[in-house]
């Protein structure tokens, strides 16, 4: 199977024909009071210079903040097309930072961004390269910095509405996807020149939520307790799955870099709520996660993230962290699914280890993608969180089932708690098999 097509696309703020700007002399394009516009970068198709393409977005730790998502291009410059120096250009004076930038694979976008740097390099022979280094929105975000305000007690989504809503920030209402929170934050004063992105991800790490910039360039907003979509979705496997999704590797860990089993949460102005594992702290040692300056309204409800965060971290657990697979022998509808797959969705795992005995199952949640595309290749890896908690859904196809639902590994060894509750100003109860 061919190599799926990538496309790279920069903005240059050229007046071509057939784009939305003004151009002086032209019949059409330079008429006064028509709807052409002086200035604006036009993506503009540069696919034909590309040589490599990387993408890297998400996190590698699970109790991380999500990162900017960067991605790299290396062009061929041999002509000079991209050198500034180079008045022949049709790029001249266009070859700057924060160019607008877009990176589609079979026509999906992978990424979203704005030009960091450009690197140029020259060789004796006359060889050149011109490399690309984007940055997706979060470089807008982190170079804002509040005016001194008084927030109102809100929601943490409408929380974040409103940061981006500021003059300080204008972030547009078009580029947002923000989930409803399900947390109330305190009415707390925000110093002058707080940044913003820091601002943000605060907000995010009260609500214990996920914040991060999509591959559409959206800011997303998603809430503490993750409800994905289990239907339509990629099904990995290394067995005869039907439309199962062949890797080339995965990696499995068990180990205590998610084991805490004393956690402390304080929000601002408040006390320190502390719980204990005493039978983990028994088993394992003593292992402390501790938050600090959250935005909560009340202890109660820092007491009540410091509970959820135990129940979930307070043992080892063994997982499936990640696995890449090649694009290029991939059908066009599994390619589709593999560069539509974004940060926050929902995949099925089936691995059996070295190929014998029984398979092990495991849905999980996306966490990071990376892409490796060359001339004659494309690979992609996948990190992933587990899926803890499952909401019981009432007439839900798959969240709605009496008994629970299995979101890990194999129900002949692995046991749950029956019922498990967050006792929290959502009100729901999760149920595990």
């Amino acid at each position: 199977m061919p190599v799926p097509i990538t496309k790279v696309y920069i903005g240059f703020s050229l007046p071509a024909a057939g784009s939305n700007l003004f151009i002086l002399d032209d019949p059409v394009q330079g008429l006064l009071d028509s709807a052409y516009v002086l200035g604006g970068d036009v993506l503009t198709d540069v696919t034909n210079y590309v040589a490599s393409v990387s993408v890297d977005r998400g996190k590698s730790r699970e109790l991380d903040r999500y990162t900017a998502g960067h991605a790299s291009v290396t062009l061929h410059n041999d002509t000079r097309v991209f050198d500034p120096y180079n008045t022949a250009s049709p790029y001249y004076t266009q070859i700057v930072p924060r160019k607008p930038i877009v990176i589609e694979v079979n026509g999906d976008r992978v990424f979203t961004g704005f030009i960091d740097d450009w690197d140029l390099t020259y060789d004796v022979s006359g060889k050149s390269f011109a490399s690309v280094s984007a940055v997706d929105g979060f470089l807008r975000l982190s170079a804002a910095e509040l005016d001194t305000f008084t927030a109102t007690s809100q929601l943490s989504s409408a929380r974040i509405s409103a940061i981006l809503d500021r003059n300080d920030v204008a972030w547009p209402a078009a580029n947002r996807n923000i989930e409803t929170g399900l947390i109330t934050l305190q009415a707390d004063v925000v110093p002058e020149n707080t940044n913003a992105l820091q601002y943000l991800q605060l907000v995010e790490s009260t609500e214990n939520g996920k914040l991060f910039i999509d591959r559409s360039g959206q800011l997303t907003f998603k809430n503490r307790i993750p409800v994905p979509s289990l239907t339509d979705i990629p099904v990995f496997a290394d067995d005869a799955t039907v439309d199962g999704i062949k890797y080339t590797n995965i990696e499995v860990i068990y180990g205590s870099e998610n084991l805490y089993n004393r956690v402390s949460v304080t929000r601002e102005s408040g006390t320190s709520q502390t719980v204990d594992s005493t039978d983990s702290q028994d088993a394992y040692g003593i292992a402390s996660l501790s938050l600090d300056g959250l935005l909560f309204n009340s202890d109660a409800d820092s007491l009540a993230l410091a509970n959820y965060l135990l129940n979930i971290y307070d043992e080892p657990e063994l997982r499936i962290n990640s696995l890449t697979v090649n694009l290029h022998d991939k059908t066009n509808l599994q390619v589709q699914k593999l560069s539509t797959l974004d940060i926050g969705g929902a995949v099925e795992i089936k691995f059996t280890p070295n190929q014998t005995g029984a398979a092990i199952e495991q849905y999980a949640i996306v966490t990071g993608v990376k892409h490796d595309i060359g001339i004659d290749r494309h690979s992609a890896t996948y990190s992933f969180s587990s899926i803890f908690y499952i909401p019981l859904i009432l007439d839900d196809p798959i969240y709605g089932r009496l008994g629970g639902f299995l979101p890990s590994y194999d129900s002949s060894t692995t046991t749950y708690d029956a019922l498990v509750n967050y006792d929290g100003a959502d009100g729901y109860q999760y149920v595990l098999a």
